[in-house]
């Protein structure tokens, strides 16, 4: 998967015409961090906290089958997903998915297939100097768009294990400003478990997220969510 992501990235430079990436995210960097501790709350915890939708949904421009997007730097075009089948292996093309005003950063999905396997990945494009900060998956889609906490401070993102039901990976980014980059990412928390899936995470204060979380369970012949919730602090405290 990670050799797959070189290449995509490779690829990237050819279609989104960028000379700055970074990637985040990786399993090793957040097995060194401390992790986050999870305690029960209450769906009314949930209702209150902080969930401003932080995406405009922007229609970028399409010329011969690429995704115009404007930057700090001029236009960069990147291939527009192609979800036709019959294709065999190879670069199927970029996904949009809105924008972040307040980090100034448009939000991309790539995907490819590989062995006749699907795999995507986020990549979130500098609308000011053109670089792009992909997040890495733990699995063969790309992670769910991250949300930022009310300050801009960090991102929190997660991932639901497509063959393991009841299973997720929540990651927190911290957000930092300055060279080279304008804006870059470094892992800072995570969270694993095999006993239940994200429905969404909402930020509480900046310093503290709640998880809204399911189990499958069987009802009759279909399977229905049991919701639960859950608050963590990033500083542990």
């Amino acid at each position: 998967m990670k050799l797959i992501f070189i290449i995509l990235f490779s690829i990237s430079l050819v279609y989104g015409q960028s000379n700055k990436n970074l990637t985040v995210g990786y399993g090793d960097r957040y097995d060194s961090l401390p992790k986050l501790n999870f305690n029960a709350a209450t769906g009314e915890n949930y209702e209150n906290a902080f969930s401003a939708n932080s995406i405009v949904n922007i229609n970028p421009a399409v010329e011969k089958k690429n995704l115009v997007i404007p930057t700090g730097k001029g236009k960069l075009k990147f291939k527009k997903y192609d979800s036709s089948l019959g294709q065999g292996d190879g670069f199927r093309g970029w996904e949009y998915n809105g924008y972040f005003p307040k980090l100034k950063m448009h939000i991309l999905v790539s995907h490819h297939v590989g062995e006749s396997l699907g795999f995507s990945d986020l990549v979130l494009l500098d609308s000011i100097e053109g670089s792009q900060l992909a997040i890495a998956s733990v699995g063969d889609g790309a992670v769910e768009i991250p949300i930022p906490s009310p300050d801009g401070g960090f991102l929190a993102y997660y991932y639901n294990e497509v063959y393991a039901p009841n299973s997720c990976f929540i990651g927190i980014l911290e957000v930092r400003k300055g060279s080279p980059f304008r804006i870059s990412l470094s892992e800072y928390r995570s969270f694993q478990t095999e006993k239940w899936a994200v429905e969404n995470i909402r930020w509480i204060d900046q310093n503290t997220i709640i998880v809204k979380a399911y189990t499958l369970k069987k009802v009759g012949n279909e399977r229905s969510k049991q919701f639960t919730y859950y608050t963590a602090k990033l500083d542990n405290k």
